[in-house]
């Protein structure tokens, strides 16, 4: 059990490092100031969300063919 919270322990900082990476890259363009525009604030906001969503959905989705692998190997 402790090897499967470790795996997903890595995905989520393999996720959110990714995340960062690319929200960064399609939001913000120049360092102008030190602080986010609203333009540049409500794009990362849109991105993060747009990710943590598809997360979300392929966590579903594993979930449910393992939940289906479990019952074909009890059989």
């Amino acid at each position: 059990m402790q090897q499967a919270q470790q795996n997903e322990l890595e995905a989520m900082t393999d996720m959110f490092n990714k995340m960062t990476e690319q929200c960064f890259k399609k939001c913000v363009a120049a360092y102008k100031e030190q602080e986010l525009s609203v333009g540049e604030a409500t794009c990362v906001d849109r991105c993060v969300h747009k990710y943590m969503v598809a997360h979300a959905k392929v966590q579903e989705i594993l979930g449910k063919h393992a939940q289906q692998a479990q019952l074909q190997q009890g059989r």
